[in-house]
C-alpha cells in the first residue's frame, strides 16, 4: 500500500505511482485538480486529497 497527499505541485510523483491511469493536471479558480480514471468512470483528485494505492491495483482517494 502506497499513500501519497496531492500538494498540487506533486504531479510526477502521483504519475509514477498511477501511471496513465492520470489526466494531466488542470487549475480552476486558483486550485490544481487532477482526474484518475477509474473501472467506474473519472474521479477528481482536489489539493489535499490522500490517493491510497493498494497491493491489488485499487484506489482510494480521501
Amino acid at each position: 500500500m502506497t499513500r501519497i497527499q496531492y500538494t498540487g505541485n506533486n504531479y510526477a510523483e502521483l504519475k509514477q505511482l498511477l501511471g496513465e491511469r492520470l489526466l494531466a493536471p488542470y487549475d480552476c479558480m486558483g486550485f490544481s485538480m487532477l482526474s484518475l480514471m477509474t473501472d467506474e468512470g473519472p474521479v477528481t483528485i482536489h489539493e489535499g486529497n490522500y490517493v491510497t494505492l493498494h497491493s491489488d491495483g485499487s484506489v482510494i482517494i480521501d
